[in-house]
């Protein structure tokens, strides 16, 4: 059962791998993003709205890491209590 879940992550990922990889051969536009402060270097819009997505996603998993750690710390403490 272990293996079979296993695989269907590893198919789910390549999926995602593959059709990100699609997403950025299509949109092959070379643009310049600028920051307050600095300027980027100039890539493809299809890497650069990877590069974005994938910060996005780490700074909400970081975020919610945060509250589940808050609520735990709650939880501990509530349950020690009694």
């Amino acid at each position: 059962m272990r293996a079979l879940w296993m695989l269907i992550k590893f198919i789910l990922v390549l999926a995602i791998v593959v059709v990100g990889a699609m997403f950025a051969m299509e949109n092959n536009q070379l643009v310049e993003v600028d920051f307050i402060v600095l300027q980027s270097l100039t890539m493809s819009l299809g890497l650069w709205l990877m590069i974005f997505l994938t910060a996005g996603c780490l700074l909400g998993l970081l975020a919610s890491s945060v509250l589940i750690t808050y609520y735990r710390r709650q939880l501990a403490r509530a349950l020690k209590k009694d």
